[in-house]
């Protein structure tokens, strides 16, 4: 199969800033540049503006007032590009999800490989199935492909709406929350497919609560804390004592190595 292509460039941010109608700040001005073809994890308490962003860089925010620019490569992302066009450059996976038709898995993957297609009814070419049947190997879902989308559990509709994501191959692939309610063996499957797909040069920005799991998957880490952004670098710059105590002053952790990956990990 022909492997997606890499991009030149970078991901980035131009005095970027979110806020409600209300003039309720969402998002202080942000301004940063991620290279392509790697794996950014996104981390901070409840309110700290991680949806904001995800939502608002990927065009999904249309009821809020969005200032400065969001670019991939030499493409401005903005809310007047045609979702057809826009789910080329980047596209948003949240953690819930509900399909308004009685699909079966095989359907639901099927159509990832198609949805750019302008046709009714688009035909699903060899180069695509040879695409969708590599996901499907090493996602390890050939059990689940006869089944009914709506009778998965909710982190098995994670796993399949994320093979779909892989399949429908944007640029930039953001993930909010997206493995919340995943088993610890699936989360390692996942972590292995975002650093796979990276080598093809795929783009991650991934939010969780799972700092571990965060540290372990990305590249680089992005700390967030009330509505701005605090720091962002290498995992071992970032995952410092000083850093977590910013986030939260009276929580005491250990900073560890893992001894097999080197990265650095949270004992508390």
């Amino acid at each position: 199969m022909t492997l997606p292509m890499k991009s030149t460039g970078d991901l980035s941010l131009r005095k970027f800033s979110v806020q409600t109608e209300e003039d309720l700040v969402l998002l202080a001005e942000t301004s940063f540049e991620i290279p392509f073809a790697c794996v950014v994890g996104i981390y901070g308490p409840n309110g700290s503006g991680k949806t904001s962003l995800l939502r608002s860089i990927s065009a999904l925010n249309l009821d809020k007032k969005i200032a400065g620019e969001f670019w991939i490569g030499n493409q401005m992302i903005h809310e007047n590009l045609s979702a057809r066009d826009r789910i080329k450059h980047i596209l948003y996976l949240g953690s819930d999800f509900h399909s308004p038709f009685d699909l079966t898995v095989r359907e639901l993957l099927e159509m990832g490989a198609t949805v750019h297609s302008s046709e009714l009814w688009p035909v699903v070419s060899s180069k695509d199935r040879a695409q969708i049947s590599e996901v499907i190997e090493l996602m390890s879902l050939v059990e689940f492909l006869p089944r009914s989308f709506s009778t998965l559990s909710d982190g098995e509709k994670q796993l399949v709406m994320f093979a779909r994501c892989l399949i429908q191959a944007p640029q930039v692939m953001v993930l909010d929350e997206s493995f919340s309610k995943l088993d610890l063996d699936k989360l390692m499957l996942v972590s292995r497919m975002m650093k796979k797909w990276a080598s093809r040069g795929m783009t991650f920005l991934i939010s969780s609560h799972d700092l571990n799991f965060l540290s372990e998957s990305s590249d680089l880490i992005l700390l967030m804390k009330k509505s701005k952004m605090l720091c962002m670098g290498p995992v071992a710059d970032v995952l410092t004592h000083q850093h977590i105590l910013e986030l939260y002053p009276e929580l005491v952790v250990q900073i560890v190595k893992s001894p097999e990956s080197g990265k650095n990990k949270i004992l508390y």
